[in-house]
């Protein structure tokens, strides 16, 4: 019996965002076509998170691309949504980011669109998505 995937946010019609992935995670997505996985989360966050090393291994031995961004939780900075811009530009899709609980990925991704759509549409995009972050959603509308 394969592995259930893991509960996901669909940001874009190609990027979804999830909390922490493990080892049968990674295979149930690359099983199920993901073409890249976004890591926004630090290493040795918490006690007994997967190694991002780990992750990274099997993804790549499994076909799939690999980007490394740690972002420290509760310290997304503008730029940083740039740089995630940047990695989604390249990525082969579609795309699954994960942190620890999913928020970071989509702080990432709004923060990537902000010059192309206005704050109160990424905040719509984000409470579809599931999204409930009445303070980020004021930095995006501000």
């Amino acid at each position: 019996m394969s592995h259930p995937l893991p509960p996901m946010r669909q940001l874009t019609e190609s990027l979804k965002a999830a909390g922490q992935l493990t080892a049968e995670d990674v295979q149930a997505l690359a099983d199920a076509g993901v073409k890249t996985l976004i890591c926004n989360r630090p290493d040795q966050e918490e006690a007994g998170q997967p190694s991002t090393a780990e992750l990274q291994a099997l993804a790549e031995s499994l076909g799939m691309q690999w980007f490394y961004q740690p972002v420290v939780s509760g310290q997304v900075m503008d730029e940083q949504g740039d740089d995630f811009g940047r990695i989604l530009d390249q990525a082969a899709l579609p795309v699954v980011a994960y942190c620890r609980s999913g928020a970071r990925c989509g702080m990432l991704w709004a923060l990537s669109q902000r010059y192309s759509l206005a704050g109160e549409q990424l905040v719509a995009a984000l409470q579809q998505a599931g999204y409930d972050m009445p303070d980020f959603f004021k930095r995006l509308t501000r």
